[in-house]
């Protein structure tokens, strides 16, 4: 449940239920996604929430994959550890972990306040429910913290060989040695908020709900123990997270944020957190570029906008070619004489396809420059899946079997493009620039936005399988004959050779599609962020440039039926109003602190 869909319609649907059955939905669904391969990937494909290596920290001699937990309020049982796991957290939390399991039937949610809370006894879980879910983790790479209820040495017994580490109530400090004895992990003795007490024979001190324990009592037990805190606090955005590691906390837990704020405010707070790391300079344009993968990945960019302009050049001119002609059969003068609607027809096909080619070479150019020469992982990965895609669609020639030499030389000209892209060097990745501290109005508004631009390349994905496929089979849809003004793909003089050239460019504008789709759908889903004027840039001219010349090109040789133009004037709108809400948020360049 990425932010995008979170707070665009799926927390409006869990807030209007009932608190409990809420969380039970919510924490059933993530357990079916963790339980998994397919869910952890499909998680880690969605977010790549993964924690920067950078953000490591190292606590009582263990060490933590990041500086933010995830509490156990939301998920007291451990159902949805796996899932938690993925989500970028330094550590997560079970429990409280008691004799028998106490569900409580009713919570408080008070959205303003930022607040989940239980109404009457606090939830527990019971010891063997816990050691259950935890010895069902599956290669879970964080520390897991069991928080008890009271000290039982039976307890501890039955739950030491899964955690890292004991949080057990300061009423209990006195039988920490005994605790010692039988458990080698780290200890924490929770704090309660009215407690002045600190553990100092503890491994480390647990403050919880310090939403309501002021940054002084923070600062002060720090002035006392050193660098041994762990805050547990009403954490909803990442502004508040920075404050309590600020003033002393080596690491900090959120609970109710993930509800309130979002499955991606541990995400978000690491992105913060990392924007203040000093950033490296780009690397510089010199011979030593082509060694990196961005170097490539600007080429296959470049060369895809050289050929999206020559392919409005020929479409808007000639149309057919000379190995068209040859390969066909059918001289230029020719095609007239077949159907007078002939050329105008594959011309519309063919700037499209130019379209087409020139959006994909616009984003490539730009991600390139901007993403994989600062070393961002998701760029790559956006770019070597979309140029594939597109390398693979070459092969449909199988099913309208026509052979287009040239088609072949180009594919074999990109398709090393691909290769060194794929293989060579990422390089150093940089820090974000610009961070969401805050949960702005354009923040809120940009999500929107982003669920819009990711639909969008999701649906052109579905609309270049759906031109493939008419390529590969039918080649004609009703429109087309409608247009021909002919009843049936026979009608035409000469289909055994007109036909597959038809359809060659039907399946080669379907297969750009998929790839175009792709970048679109993937640059949205893991590149928008606040601060990425680039990438709001690079979508304003590429999707414009596509959406113009396919639209003009329709109009201008009067291939108008509204059935087949209205899709595009829609889907133009949609991306326009994507760019419109996404606008304050992406162009942001002050860094609201």
């Amino acid at each position: 449940m990425p932010d995008w869909s979170y707070r665009t319609f799926i927390r409006p649907v869990l807030l209007g239920l009932h608190p409990e059955r809420a969380r039970r939905i919510a924490v059933g669904a993530l357990s079916r996604f963790g339980n998994n391969w397919i869910g952890r990937v499909l998680i880690d494909f969605l977010g790549h929430m993964r924690a920067d290596g950078r953000l490591a920290r190292q606590f009582a001699g263990c060490s933590f994959p990041g500086p933010v937990g995830i509490g156990s309020v939301l998920d007291p049982e451990g159902r949805a550890l796996n899932t938690f796991g993925s989500f970028g957290c330094g550590f997560l939390v079970i429990g409280p972990i008691a004799e028998k399991t106490c569900r409580p039937v009713d919570w408080e949610v008070d959205v303003s306040a930022s607040r989940i809370m239980h109404r009457g006894a606090e939830p527990t879980v019971s010891v063997e429910e816990a050691a259950t879910a935890l010895s069902n983790r599956v290669h879970l790479e964080v520390p897991v913290f069991a928080r008890m209820e009271t000290v039982n040495v039976e307890m501890i017994r039955r739950i030491a060989p899964f955690v890292a580490g004991l949080i057990i109530p300061h009423s209990d400090i006195s039988c920490l040695e005994e605790i010692q004895t039988i458990f080698r992990g780290m200890i924490l003795v929770a704090v309660p908020k009215t407690q002045e007490e600190c553990a100092d024979c503890a491994d480390g001190v647990w403050m919880d709900r310090c939403g309501e324990i002021s940054i002084g009592k923070v600062q002060k037990i720090r002035s006392a123990l050193g660098d041994k805190i762990i805050v547990c606090s009403g954490i909803t955005s990442p502004v508040q997270a920075r404050e309590f590691l600020e003033c002393g906390a080596s690491l900090v837990c959120v609970e109710a944020g993930l509800a309130l704020s979002g499955p991606g405010l541990v995400k978000r707070t690491n992105e913060a957190l990392l924007s203040l790391l000093p950033a490296p300079p780009p690397p510089p344009l010199t011979l030593d570029a082509a060694r990196m993968s961005w170097f490539w990945s600007l080429m296959l960019g470049i060369a895809m906008i050289a050929g999206g302009i020559i392919a409005v050049a020929l479409s808007a001119g000639r149309v057919i070619l000379p190995y068209d002609e040859a390969l066909c059969g059918i001289p230029r003068s020719a095609f007239a004489e077949i159907n007078p609607r002939l050329l105008p027809f594959m011309a519309h096909d063919r700037m499209t396809l130019a379209g087409t080619m020139l959006s994909i070479g616009i984003l490539y150019t730009a991600i390139a420059w901007c993403a994989v020469r600062r070393g961002q992982h998701w760029a790559k990965n956006a770019l070597v899946l979309s140029s594939g895609s597109g390398f693979f669609s070459f092969f449909l020639f199988l099913g309208f079997g026509y052979f287009d030499p040239f088609h072949a030389f180009i594919t074999a000209v990109v398709v090393q493009l691909v290769f060194f892209a794929l293989y060579a060097p990422l390089g150093e990745s940089h820090p974000p620039l610009v961070a969401d501290w805050h949960e702005t109005p354009e923040w809120r508004r940009g999500q929107w936005g982003q669920l819009l631009f990711i639909l969008m390349g999701v649906g052109l994905c579905g609309a270049g399988l759906v031109i493939s496929y008419v390529g590969c089979t039918s080649v004609f849809v009703g429109t087309d004959l409608e247009f021909l003004q002919i009843t049936a793909a026979k009608a035409l003089v000469g289909t055994d050779k007109l036909i597959p050239l038809i359809a060659h460019d039907r399946a080669s504008l379907g297969g750009m599609l998929i790839s175009n789709g792709i970048i679109i759908w993937l640059a949205a889903q893991w590149g928008i962020r606040a601060g990425a004027r680039w990438l709001w840039n690079a979508f304003a001219m590429a999707g414009n440039a596509a959406f113009a010349t396919a639209v003009g090109v329709h109009i201008a040789v009067g291939y108008t039926s509204w059935l087949h133009l209205v899709p595009a004037l829609v889907a133009w709108i949609f991306w326009n109003t994507a760019l419109a809400l996404t606008r304050g948020w992406m162009c942001r360049s002050v860094v609201l602190q």
